[in-house]
């Protein structure tokens, strides 16, 4: 099992975000299936945070869709690593719209993301929690 994740800036105009991030779980979740790929959007301040996880040659094949992607740019892939095992089996794919969090950006989950790794296993599902923690905790100051 392989777990790929990356975050990205949207190029999508504000009116059109939800209406796109509509269209993109309802395709993801039609062509994820017949792959097998299972994994979680996050969408905040204008940036995605995706989790992919699946077969590497699947993944892969599904990166060089992501990439050619016009709905965003500055795609930067922060965990491309095998898994112990699947932490999304229940999820094809799911999105969390999340509200503004001034200091959650991508070099914070950057940064984050390498603390993560190099102090927990890289299991999707704990990075999921992971993730979820942080976007839902509003720290105090901005992190150095």
């Amino acid at each position: 099992m392989h777990l790929i994740a990356y975050t990205s800036t949207s190029c999508i105009p504000h009116d059109e975000v939800q209406a796109q991030i509509d269209h993109i779980v309802e395709t993801a979740k039609h062509k994820n299936r017949k792959l097998d790929i299972t994994g979680v959007l996050f969408f905040l301040n204008d940036c995605f945070l995706q989790i992919i996880e699946g077969d590497e040659e699947n993944l892969r094949q599904l990166m060089q869709i992501i990439q050619n992607d016009t709905r965003h740019k500055n795609i930067d892939i922060v965990i491309d690593c095998m898994v112990e095992k699947r932490g999304f089996s229940q999820w094809n794919m799911d999105v969390f719209h999340l509200k503004s969090i001034q200091s959650f950006n991508a070099p914070t989950i950057r940064s984050l993301t390498e603390s993560f790794i190099q102090n927990l296993l890289p299991r999707s599902d704990s990075l999921l929690y992971f993730y979820k923690a942080l976007i839902e905790t509003k720290p105090t100051k901005a992190p150095l």
